[in-house]
């Protein structure tokens, strides 16, 4: 081989290296451009995830602020039920004693009558609804009578959704 003929060998060589390097190069660039993209796009769909999240999370953190807000208003209107209930038990152990300190001559004569059950509220008496109702069960369980007798009253004067529940609520603060 002369040596023109190994120069030319040499330089086609030499090109065709260039080609495969320029290919290879660009090649490279546009695998870059691809995965730019792709993490652009994971990127932005991790965002409208995040946005959607946070956005949900304020609407639960609401609904509890509301729920809590419930929570306290029916706390406090079960405590001033509470403290009516106790004036109402207050003023009849205060007329017990009054009437236990009276001159046994100044009583009306006794009756020897079997014991009746406790007395029960009548019901053109009774406020309105469930708070009317667990008034109700909370004045007989004071005044002494069975949960039965109280279930029995309630069933025949109120209707309500979830008797058992009111009833326990009352006879387990007793």
């Amino acid at each position: 081989m002369s040596p023109r003929e190994g120069q030319s060998a040499a330089a086609a060589a030499a090109e065709r290296v260039r080609a495969v390097l320029e290919a290879a190069e660009q090649s490279a660039a546009e695998l870059r451009a691809e995965a730019a993209e792709e993490i652009d796009g994971q990127l932005a769909r991790a965002h409208a995830v995040a946005e959607r999240l946070s956005t949900r999370a304020d609407e639960i953190e609401r609904s509890l602020q509301a729920l809590a807000e419930t929570v306290r208003q029916e706390l406090s209107s079960l405590k001033a039920d509470l403290e009516e209930l106790r004036a109402v038990g207050e003023g009849i152990g205060a007329a017990r004693e009054e009437a236990a300190a009276a001159p046994r001559e100044a009583r009306a004569p006794e009756k020897t009558a079997p014991k009746a059950e406790a007395p029960v509220p009548k019901a053109v008496e009774l406020p309105a609804g469930q708070e009317g109702a667990r008034v109700i069960a909370l004045n007989m369980a004071l005044n002494g009578s069975t949960r039965e007798e109280t279930a029995r009253y309630l069933s025949e004067n109120f209707e309500l959704d979830e008797p058992e529940a009111l009833l326990d609520e009352v006879y387990s603060r007793l």
